[in-house]
């Protein structure tokens, strides 16, 4: 797409189509199965968000430290972004002060 300056826009008329509204996000429930696989996060993704490793994570799983999370099977933990969210809003702190 070229690059016009506005005058020269007004002078050609709009090449762009109009603007289309976003699609919507459907609801886990009406999403189904997908739906929920899709909104769960693995250890990895959550890990690179807050800027920890895996390791960190299992190591706050087993001391309950960190945002709760999902187990789907013995090895497999899964975290839910709202989840994630909360843990880190319940630590937004205003002074370092005890």
């Amino acid at each position: 797409m070229l690059n016009l300056s506005p005058a020269l826009r007004r002078t050609l008329g709009s090449t762009r189509p109009a603007p289309q509204a976003a699609p919507s996000v459907p609801s886990v429930e009406a999403a189904g199965a997908a739906g929920i696989a899709a909104a769960l996060l693995t250890p990895e993704e959550v890990g690179l968000r807050l800027g920890v490793t895996p390791q960190a994570l299992e190591r706050w799983r087993g001391n309950g430290a960190g945002p709760a999370f999902v187990r789907l099977s013995r090895k497999t933990i899964r975290y839910r972004a709202g989840d994630v969210y909360a843990f880190v809003t319940g630590r937004v702190v205003a002074s370092t002060a005890a």
